[in-house]
């Protein structure tokens, strides 16, 4: 399934008409969604709530669940990874796979190129700046950078003292 997913992804075709024809492949996509080109879907375990926007670039793995609120803004490049492995022996390091699901609340935003790792749970309402790699889950409305990620600031419910600052200004200031 996740090769006609692909397939869709790349084909150069109005947007509403690739969600439609994603959906039918067994996507969950809520209303009002915005899936750019480009994007790879690792299997159909993705769910997408109601007016998020995905960019181009984007790999989402499929090894476990993805679950994408509503109002996600997801930038270009960005990486949701939900498989990983076990340390082997010497002989092979990369040992038994182990995936984990990754849930990304509702209103976040995911700076580009950033990378969530398996497991993780990204609360409502954060920002996560661009190229972070998240590798624990974060708490609500929260601004987080770097690598590891970690929380910069809380941004309150509304936040509309930071309507100005951007994610990279953000990571530039630290």
């Amino acid at each position: 399934m996740n090769r006609i997913i692909n397939l869709i992804q790349a084909m150069p075709i109005p947007q509403r008409f690739r969600t439609a024809l994603l959906r039918r492949s067994g996507l969950k996509i809520g209303k009002d969604v915005v899936i750019s080109g480009g994007i790879f879907f690792g299997s159909e375990k993705c769910e997408v709530g109601d007016g998020t926007f995905i960019s181009v670039n984007c790999f989402i793995d499929g090894s476990d669940w993805i679950h994408i609120g509503k109002h996600v803004s997801i930038a270009s490049g960005v990486q949701i990874i939900t498989g990983s492995h076990a340390i082997g022996d010497k002989n092979k390091r990369a040992g038994t796979q182990r995936n984990g699901p990754v849930s990304i609340g509702d209103g976040c935003w995911l700076g580009a190129a950033c990378v969530v790792l398996p497991g993780v749970s990204i609360a409502p309402g954060c920002v996560i700046g661009a190229g972070a790699i998240v590798t624990k889950s974060t708490c609500e409305n929260a601004l987080y950078v770097g690598s590891p990620a970690r929380k910069i600031r809380d941004l309150g419910e509304d936040a509309p003292d930071v309507l100005e600052l951007s994610a990279y200004d953000a990571v530039r200031a630290d």
